[in-house]
């Protein structure tokens, strides 16, 4: 909290001089300015936030009493004292009217005074700790309510115009969302350079929501990107710079642009679509806008020649599975056009059919091919890509099946007993035996969500329970639950519970 600002307002100098020799004298917490008149205080209060008004009543120009009530019509928040050498019952009945805490007499007495002076500094920090107070749980409401509408794609009617007000949308202010995932704990320890890069590319006018440690949106108010791909061009290179210095990879969903709470839902509703299907990191980019794209660029023939690839692997014959992936080479090889996205997708969809299909252990060997399919620069690279996958899975049709739900359950009980460990993704693959790409893809199809949130949720729980019982301080549950710094498990845990653990112990 500052210090408090105090306005001295007296035509005379010594008075103030006077007065501001007593403040400092006693020490009080107060940033002492001053006035030779009305006229001159009111410029003051308006340029600056001003505490208490300490003014005296006969002064040229405009007195004290007239600036009393002119400061009581406009900032009835300021305190004010008022003091003069006329002890006539006029003056303080006026002064009451102008809402002043007191009135001294001069020559002013050093009790009173100081009895003035300490009854209204206390009310100034009592009222601006409420202020803060209620400002902090304001913010905290306006990000629960972000979290809730984000992780949710929902908003409800009643909240729709909060939601619009905090994300400062309506007549002429739209903004552009991304959504970005990195595949291990990226914030923890890369924020700063993170926020660097963002306002770097994107401007000042961006601000972002931290839901996990590995996930973020992004909001982009600036006018430039609302159009064209110039968004896209600038993601790109925070992605490039990113892995230069961090050695990390995301996939970034960019929204449409948004103008109200409708638009919002819709497309937070797609971005989450888009989540789930979205395979593998590799600094993909994906625009709704493009995705799924029922234009010029959607092959009907494509689509036909994959539905009968589906219906061949359903069939588990080799030589009809080879007639019609050939058939359906040739369909992409004849087509004038064709959006990269949706071809993508289209061929990972049989490739993820054919993994249904074939050993799963087998199956992690192949997730590097299909991975690399949405890391293809050209339409060549990528049915190369695609045509290996495919060639190796064939080969494994007939493997032992391993049983997915019994890694799932491995993985669980790793998490349980170590906790208290930094567990990346890595980590976990190194002791379950498998590649990462595989561990993070039956993970979030067995589970419905990332390993990531499943180990933040875990430590979570762990904390608040450990929070809960008392038996250990702050810092040592935070330790406990892998947390080496502090101010972030803080502001972890305030995400998910809306209290700090210092105040949920307070409220225990």
């Amino acid at each position: 909290m500052g210090k408090i600002k105090i306005l001295l307002v007296d035509d005379e100098r010594e008075e103030r001089e006077g007065i501001s020799w007593l403040i400092e004298k006693y020490q009080y917490p107060l940033e002492i300015m001053q006035a030779s008149n009305g006229k001159e205080a009111l410029q003051w209060i308006e340029k600056t936030k001003i505490n208490i008004l300490f003014t005296d009543v006969k002064m040229p120009i405009m007195n004290g009493l007239e600036l009393a009530k002119k400061v009581y019509e406009t900032k009835p928040e300021i305190k004010i004292i008022i003091f003069s050498a006329y002890g006539e019952f006029s003056y303080a009945k006026q002064a009451l009217e102008a809402n002043a805490v007191s009135y001294l007499l001069k020559p002013i007495e050093i009790e009173e005074f100081q009895k003035v002076m300490v009854s209204v500094i206390e009310s100034v920090q009592k009222e601006n700790e409420e202020g803060e107070r209620l400002q902090t749980a304001e913010v905290q409401n306006r990000r629960n309510l972000l979290y809730k509408i984000f992780s949710s794609a929902k908003i409800e009617t009643e909240e729709a115009e909060k939601a619009e007000q905090i994300l400062n949308l309506g007549t002429g202010k739209h903004c552009r969302i991304l959504d970005i995932e990195f595949t291990e704990n990226f914030f923890e320890e890369h924020e700063e350079i993170f926020l660097q890069f963002l306002k770097m590319y994107l401007g000042e006018n961006t601000s972002y929501l931290e839901m996990y440690p590995n996930e973020a949106y992004v909001m982009v108010r600036d006018a430039r990107f609302f159009t064209g791909n110039e968004l896209e061009k600038q993601v790109q290179k925070i992605l490039r710079d990113l892995q230069v210095k961090t050695r990390s990879e995301a996939a970034v969903i960019i929204s449409e642009v948004v103008e109200n709470a409708e638009k919002l839902e819709k497309q937070l509703e797609q971005m989450h679509q888009i989540q789930a299907e979205l395979f593998g990191y590799g600094n993909q980019i994906v625009s709704t806008r493009g995705y799924y794209s029922e234009t010029e660029l959607y092959a009907q023939d494509a689509e036909r020649a994959a539905r009968q690839m589906m219906q061949a692997l359903e069939s588990m014959d080799t030589e009809l599975i080879a007639r019609q992936n050939e058939q359906l080479m040739k369909v992409v090889a004849s087509l004038d056009k064709i959006s990269k996205i949706y071809l993508q997708n289209l061929l990972y969809s049989i490739i993820k059919a054919i993994y249904d299909k074939v050993p799963k252990i087998e199956f992690e060997e192949a997730l590097a091919l299909a991975e690399a399919l949405f890391r293809a620069k050209s339409l060549k690279n990528m049915m190369e890509v695609y045509e290996q996958a495919v060639e190796k899975m064939l080969s494994f049709i007939q493997g032992e099946d391993q049983d997915e739900s019994r890694i799932i359950q491995k993985i669980k009980n790793l998490i349980e007993k170590e906790y208290a460990k930094d567990i990346s993704l890595n980590y976990v693959a190194e002791n379950v035996n498998l590649t990462p790409a595989y561990v993070s893809y039956i993970f979030k199809k067995e589970t419905g969500q990332t390993l990531v949130k499943y180990v933040t949720d875990i430590k979570m729980m762990k904390a608040r329970k450990m929070l809960e019982e008392g038996t250990l301080k702050i810092v040592q549950v935070a330790k406990t639950c892998g947390y080496e710094n502090q101010s972030y498990f803080n502001r972890l845990f305030k995400n998910y519970y809306g209290v700090t653990p210092k105040q949920l112990r307070e409220k225990l």
